[in-house]
């Protein structure tokens, strides 16, 4: 985790502070899940890949290779 300082008017930063109290969290997890609301994190794409039919070891290696199609 690293510090930043955000410099917000006082009455931006005391309504922070006041929903971070209120939700039971720290200024920094309220910040967080004001962020994740209004942009959620990009779900991962690991595991995308699948087949219709087994693979063999040749095909799968291909596969790997490849990078899935990315």
């Amino acid at each position: 985790m690293t510090v930043t300082t955000i410099k917000v008017p006082k009455s931006t930063r005391d309504r922070l502070h006041r929903l971070a109290a209120a939700d039971g969290l720290t200024l920094a997890q309220e910040i967080e899940k004001l962020i994740d609301q209004r942009v959620p994190r990009p779900k991962p794409s690991v595991g995308g890949f699948r087949s219709s039919r087994p693979l063999t070891s040749e095909e799968i290696d291909a596969e790997l290779a490849g990078g899935f199609g990315t």
